[in-house]
């Protein structure tokens, strides 16, 4: 099981994430979308939580074994400190011909209203391939180094506790395409959004937020910790 080497690391201290290419085998996806077929919530037309799974990690025994991945884990652990905690996890599915769109904003927006945490971060799974046609993830590189930033709450689309884009630079976002497998680390001050599906394919992303086990709670009882404090 591999840790992330030193590049990697300064990738994600220096720009705010890090993929890392082909980590899950074809078989592992196979089995993981196949599960998900039969799990998946019903999902919205419209609003806020259009698309999301909620309590991923909670709905079956898979599901669970994904995001307690003792390899995941090793990844994180000179990121996330001391110890390792889930936070929460979800499902986010785009269907195809979908215009919705994550609005640009902090996870730590939504995450810090439970409680607060120096290390927290997120897990980005493509189970297909992503690119700026089916609604790739993508991001400001090195805006987690400004800290919380106030949001505005959107009427429509998802994410809505959206970073006020009157006030902040976006020049520097960039798509992150990503080949299904890959695993994309990424803070939890990181901007970052998505765009709609253009495709006839549904595009699933598999995510888990994760934070040092020494904080108390999580988002509620999908609060887990998987490596205790040393």
């Amino acid at each position: 099981m591999r840790k992330l080497t030193l590049d990697e690391r300064r990738s994600y201290d220096d720009l705010g994430y890090v993929v890392v290419a082909d980590f899950f085998s074809t078989d592992e996806l196979t089995e993981i979308n196949e599960e998900l077929d039969h799990c998946e919530s019903p999902l919205q037309t419209a609003g806020e939580h259009e698309g999301f799974t909620y309590q991923l990690a909670m709905l079956t025994d898979k599901t669970k074994q994904f995001a307690h991945d003792e390899r995941i884990l090793n990844l994180l652990e000179d990121i996330v400190m001391p110890g390792i905690a889930i936070f929460s996890s979800k499902l986010l599915t785009k269907l195809p011909h979908s215009d919705s769109v994550c609005h640009w904003h902090q996870d730590d927006a939504y995450y810090t209203e439970v409680v607060d945490s120096n290390t927290r971060m997120s897990i980005w799974v493509p189970l297909q391939d992503t690119d700026e046609r089916n609604g790739c993830l993508w991001i400001v590189p090195g805006s987690h180094k400004q800290g919380l930033l106030p949001y505005v709450v959107q009427n429509n689309g998802t994410c809505r506790k959206a970073l006020d884009e009157a006030e902040i630079d976006l020049s520097k976002a960039e798509p992150v395409p990503m080949k299904a497998g890959s695993i994309l680390l990424f803070n939890a001050l990181t901007w970052h959004s998505s765009k709609g599906n253009d495709t006839d394919q549904v595009r699933r992303a598999f995510i888990v937020s994760y934070q040092e086990a020494t904080v108390p709670i999580g988002r509620g009882t999908q609060h887990i910790v998987l490596r205790p404090a040393i």
